[in-house]
């Protein structure tokens, strides 16, 4: 992704081949980037290309929705936003009963997304989660097993154990949790947590690398572009 000195273009081919090698078969086994409006950009493969247009089209419809009564985000930053307005929709999850889907809004005409599998025999309803600025995280991760680490690996692989409350007394939870914590690695509490966690975590990681890559190139993504 970089910016040309006519005009900003994407490389398709380039941008899918990092893509592929970010998904994660058991896990999250695709991602994409297309626009608020619908139009695919690049993707993950392999790919049911019906699927991901079918899953496009309903995130394009989704998004636009929860963007209504929302301030709207802009290329450049704007003082005169009406403050009657809720903050301007930047992450939306959808949870369906086979998937989970979890868009970041990159700029104001670009998207990334991730689609996470369940754990086996997880049975979940429809369910529509927006976030803007300032929002609570979802899924929340409070509590000390809970609480991600600063640093993100870009390629790390997590399971999707859920976590558990112990049975034992008030007392005793809380004098055990310390040495609890101190033995469990960043990938056995994110697992504890959940994998919509572990699902949103890496998408949050993937984010931060693009994001410094616009940041260096200077890539701004128009409304209508020529893609190569």
């Amino acid at each position: 992704m970089q910016a040309t000195t006519d005009r900003p273009m994407i490389n398709i081919a380039k941008v899918s081949e990092w893509l592929t090698k970010n998904a994660n078969e058991q896990l999250y086994p695709r991602l994409f980037l297309m626009s608020p409006n619908g139009t695919l950009l690049a993707y993950s493969k392999p790919v049911d290309i019906k699927e991901l247009r079918d899953q496009a089209a309903l995130i394009s419809m989704v998004w636009k929705d929860n963007c209504i009564g929302r301030q709207k985000i802009t290329a450049r930053s704007d003082s005169n936003q009406d403050s009657t307005l809720k903050p301007a929709l930047k992450i939306l999850t959808i949870e369906t009963e086979d998937c989970n889907i979890i868009v970041r809004l990159l700029q104001p005409e670009l998207l990334l997304i991730l689609v996470g599998k369940l754990p086996p025999r997880k049975k979940q309803p429809f369910k529509i989660t927006p976030e803007g600025s300032g929002d609570s995280r979802y899924p929340e991760t409070e509590g000390p097993l809970s609480r991600p680490n600063s640093s993100s690996n870009l390629h790390q692989s997590d399971g999707t154990a859920e976590i558990s409350r112990p049975t034992t007394g008030e007392e005793d939870i809380k004098r055990k949790a310390p040495s609890l914590v101190s033995t469990l690695s960043q990938r056995e509490k994110d697992i504890r947590v959940g994998t919509l966690h572990v699902q949103r975590k890496r998408l949050d990681a993937l984010v931060d690398y693009i994001l410094k890559d616009f940041e260096d190139t200077g890539f701004v993504m128009p409304a209508d572009s020529d893609l190569q």
